[in-house]
């Protein structure tokens, strides 16, 4: 499928390009992102490249994964990155990080928030095939950034179990969250204190 860019008041979400390779490759230093995501480690240059060459660009074609770069408006540098994922029959599965320099700065929900309108809205969410009805959310434990983005674009949280995504082959205790067209907006009541702190 054809790439899809979405705009907010402060973002453009595209997709990432080769001149994005050096900053994923920096961001992906970072101890959050190697422990709460599921990047190769130790991460080098050619693990940058590989995601556009093997997860962003086939991911898109096929339109079974779609991975947007985060940028500010007027500005190409590459923020952080949000994908969502055709799960199974009626979820799509979303992921996202953000390069620590861009932090607490509220970028991460807004471009969550977007890309989950954007989904109830399309085409692809409704393929008459596979046709969607719920966006899950879920995070390793012990990671409450990504809880607190998924709480304030309206996430319901639904508990704790095995992880549905492998981590170097491990499905870790992860929690997890719902999203419908009808739970939005956020924030969303119900979660644990323990789940957003740490």
């Amino acid at each position: 499928m054809d790439v899809v860019r979405i705009e907010t008041d402060r973002l453009i979400l595209d997709e990432p390009a080769n001149a994005d390779v050096p900053f994923i490759f920096a961001y992906c230093q970072d101890q959050l992102i190697q422990d709460f995501t599921t990047v190769p480690q130790p991460y080098r240059l050619r693990d940058a490249e590989n995601f556009l060459t093997r997860v962003v660009e086939p991911g898109w074609t096929s339109g079974k994964e779609l991975t947007w770069a985060l940028r500010r408006r007027n500005e190409p540098t590459i923020l952080g990155v949000v994908s969502l994922r055709d799960w199974n029959d009626s979820q799509a599965m979303i992921g996202f990080w953000l390069g620590a320099p861009w932090r607490g700065q509220g970028y991460m929900p807004e471009a969550v928030a977007a890309v989950c309108d954007w989904a109830f809205e399309s085409e692809w969410f409704a393929d008459s095939a596979r046709p969607k009805t719920t966006i899950v959310w879920e995070a390793l434990i012990g990671n409450p950034a990504s809880a607190l983005v998924a709480r304030k674009v309206g996430f319901r949280y639904t508990g704790t179990g095995s992880g549905e995504v492998a981590r170097f082959g491990e499905f870790a205790p992860s929690h997890r969250a719902e999203l419908t067209v009808s739970d939005r907006p956020g924030p969303a009541a119900g979660w644990p204190a323990e789940v957003l702190s740490r």
